[in-house]
């Protein structure tokens, strides 16, 4: 008897082991999906700031370009 009881017992053991192994797959699932879309929006921040850089760069260069054209006319009178 003690051993049907213990049969019983293990089976219902197994069978809530088996229900929490396939909830934490399906939760894995659900966070591998939005860990790509975390992964896809820290990419577009990147793009953004790449592209900031970018164009404050070339504004820096625009302005040091138009500072030298403006001293050496103003050398030349």
């Amino acid at each position: 008897m003690d051993c049907e009881k213990e049969v019983i017992s293990l089976q219902k053991e197994v069978a809530t082991l088996r229900a929490d192994v396939n909830n934490l797959i399906g939760w894995q699932h659900t966070q591998n999906g939005t860990i790509k879309d975390v992964d896809a929006k820290v990419t577009g921040i990147y793009k953004i700031m790449i592209g900031t850089a970018g164009t404050a760069a070339l504004s820096f260069l625009g302005t040091i370009v138009t500072l030298l054209v403006i001293l050496s006319t103003r050398g030349g009178n």
